[in-house]
């Protein structure tokens, strides 16, 4: 089960950094531009493959935006239909108070910044395409 789909304290209480990047950070931009060309395949993957959460995980990133307050999170994705990906938010947020952990959120296709497939059956995970870049700007 990936980490991020189980409820999280707050970053001050886990001990989780908030990685804060600029807007227009050019590295990130090419990592969602990768994300969005390759977000075919995991659509193909869920339609050709069973909903069922025991076998396969499917999430997606994306920047929730309220007001001039901006956070980056993961959607646990349930279904894809008519270019709009439906879930739950899988992480609780930090900056943003419009939304919360487990609610039932629906996701344009061109607003997925990155995303995971996690396949039980070979135990092997596709995409996650920032992760590195991310976790090496937390220091």
């Amino acid at each position: 089960m990936f980490e991020f789909f189980k409820k999280k304290k707050p970053a001050e209480e886990s001990g989780h950094k908030i990685v804060s990047l600029s807007a227009n950070d050019a590295v990130l931009q090419t990592y969602q531009e990768k994300a969005q060309d390759e977000l075919p395949y995991l659509i193909d993957f869920m339609n050709n493959n069973e909903r069922d959460e025991e076998l396969f995980r499917y999430a997606i990133k994306v920047n929730f935006r309220e007001g001039e307050k901006s956070e980056h999170m993961w959607v646990q994705v349930d279904d894809f239909k008519d270019d709009y990906f439906f879930g739950r938010l899988a992480n609780e947020p930090e900056t943003i108070q419009l939304v919360k952990y487990g609610q039932n959120v629906k996701v344009f296709r061109e607003d997925v910044e990155d995303w995971i497939l996690e396949d039980f059956l070979t135990n092997t995970k596709v995409g996650n395409f920032a992760s590195v870049y991310i976790k090496s700007n937390t220091n």
